[in-house]
């Protein structure tokens, strides 16, 4: 009697040969759009100017203080794993200014350009990192009864240090800015480091 048990054990290997593998649906790189706010306060910034009221109160113009609006984009790379690293480019508007008065008004604004990059872990909810920036359109002008106030000062390159709690698209966190003006036209610089608080919303487009 012929034997069949090699054949049998042939269509056995060549059953279990064929195995289907799905391989994960994912996309090596993003991109995003969106924008934010955020809110700068005094980290060993100078006074610009020390205002004075009538009622004897004072308020001093902090070199680093402001609340900043800006629309930022970007990418996300390696997003189809936990450690990603994610890059932006925001482009903003920084202001802050003197309390109300019925006779004057003071303006301090500035055009923050930010490049910037994280290592992002959504399974941790945190993404932290940093870059350079650059102010320009930086100038502080009054009106009223101080009009006679006016600081224009060059374009000033800094640094970023930022980490952030991310829950999908959005983002709410913690930076610090160290930063310094000169001046136009003069020697003189002021300092303006801060440390800050940033919310915002960053849309992923994905295929």
């Amino acid at each position: 009697m012929p034997n069949h048990s090699p054949s049998l054990w042939a269509v056995s290997l060549c059953a279990a040969s064929f195995v289907v593998i799905h391989p994960r649906s994912a996309y090596a790189t993003s991109l995003e759009l969106g924008g934010g706010v955020g809110g700068d306060f005094n980290a060993g910034a100078d006074t610009l100017v020390t205002l004075e009221f009538d009622d004897g109160d004072t308020q001093e113009i902090k070199a680093g203080n402001g609340i900043s609006l800006f629309a930022a984009g970007g990418a996300v790379f390696f997003d189809e794993y936990r450690h990603q690293l994610q890059t932006s480019l925001s482009l903003g508007v920084k202001l802050s200014t003197m309390q109300p008065a019925s006779n004057a008004d003071l303006t301090f604004t500035r055009f923050p350009i930010e490049l910037l990059a994280f290592y992002r872990n959504d399974d941790w909810h945190f993404r932290a990192g940093g870059g350079p920036l650059l102010h320009v359109g930086n100038s502080l002008t009054g009106s009223g009864a101080a009009s006679d106030i006016e600081l224009q000062m060059d374009p000033a390159l800094g640094g970023i240090l930022q980490a952030d709690l991310v829950f999908d698209a959005w983002f709410v966190g913690m930076r610090y800015t160290a930063l310094s003006y000169q001046l136009s036209g003069t020697d003189e610089s002021a300092a303006a480091n801060s440390l800050g608080v940033s919310l915002g919303y960053l849309y992923r487009f994905t295929e």
